[in-house]
């Protein structure tokens, strides 16, 4: 697989990855096991932990709105992070504040804004997960609005970026620019008026009783996404400080950027392009996930990830990505 310097162009063609290195007794014993990171500001996140015997690599997976850490797994032994901590990836899985099982939960009063998850939350867990094998590589892997997260943590503190040996990014957008009347109904109406009228009356956006999500948002994360997601400039709603400006003053590390077929509206094609050419030049590759390009389906927001096609469609290629930066 050859890197490409600019998110420019797509990979049309997976390769086919049946190989002895995917055979069954070739796979990493692993173990799961429930952490937690207490926080300076109080309470603590809840982090899933998938441990294999023989770490090779170190992966931070990062959620996005609406859902929690399980996007990535199941009870059941289930999904990306699974399936590569038996490929010797030590995976940890966070709840991020005030959604899952971190403590406490989102009741009314409590709140929480895309600052503290940049400044406070986002380092606070590449710290945990790298002092536990600091001689391994570490990547950060992401979904939806956990890749703008990890985006600006990493241009707000650079010296992660020397760290980080890659990003992987599934459905990663800042920028909804879709004037459709799916976009319409949906962020304009639903999401944006709807959610900041719950929000002032409940406390919190209730993405469960509204059917957009698993879990429910604090009001100023929810008001903060908003006002990126509109397209006001990558800056900080409450410092001000410019991220576009920091993530082109350091290099960027290699960046993965999946996008599905089906995904017409929170992940697009054209929006996560966007969102890679506002790092700035990277070694950057893009793929859209549909049959056109070898997978089994055409892929929407979520399956890319819970699909379990996913395993064979594109998850080894993820794997083969990671495994080409291990050494270097």
């Amino acid at each position: 697989m050859t890197a490409t310097p600019t998110p420019d162009d797509v990979l049309i063609t997976l390769p086919d990855f049946a190989d002895a290195a995917e055979a069954p007794s070739a796979l990493a014993q692993w173990r799961s096991e429930e952490r937690w990171l207490p926080l300076a500001a109080g309470g603590r996140l809840f982090v899933q932990a998938h441990v294999p015997a023989k770490p090779r690599a170190l992966a931070l997976l990062l959620h996005g709105m609406v859902e929690d850490g399980r996007i990535f797994y199941s009870q059941t032994g289930k999904g990306l992070a699974p399936f590569l901590a038996e490929r010797g990836v030590l995976c940890h899985s966070p709840d991020l504040r005030l959604r899952g099982r971190s403590e406490p939960a989102l009741a009314p009063g409590l709140d929480y804004n895309q600052t503290q998850a940049i400044s406070e939350d986002v380092p606070a867990l590449l710290a945990q997960l790298q002092a536990e094998h600091p001689d391994l590589p570490l990547f950060i892997i992401t979904h939806s609005w956990g890749g703008v997260l990890a985006a600006s943590a990493l241009a707000r503190f650079p010296e992660w970026r020397d760290r980080v040996r890659g990003l992987i990014h599934f459905a990663a957008k800042r920028v909804i620019a879709s004037g459709s009347p799916g976009k319409r109904l949906a962020i304009d109406l639903l999401w944006d008026r709807i959610g900041r009228l719950s929000a002032r009356l409940l406390g919190r956006v209730p993405a469960k009783a509204l059917g957009i999500g698993a879990v429910d948002e604090p009001p100023s994360l929810h008001a903060d996404s908003v006002q990126w997601m509109r397209g006001l400039p990558w800056r900080d709603h409450d410092d001000g400080f410019d991220y576009a400006a920091a993530a082109a003053q350091h290099a960027w590390p290699a960046s993965l950027y999946f996008a599905g077929r089906k995904d017409r509206l929170l992940g697009r094609m054209d929006d996560v392009r966007a969102f890679a050419r506002e790092l700035g030049p990277h070694d950057a590759q893009l793929i859209l996930l549909g049959k056109s390009a070898g997978c089994s389906r055409d892929y929407g927001h979520n399956d890319q990830l819970t699909h379990p096609q996913a395993h064979s469609d594109h998850f080894p290629l993820l794997c083969d990505w990671m495994a080409q930066r291990f050494d270097q």
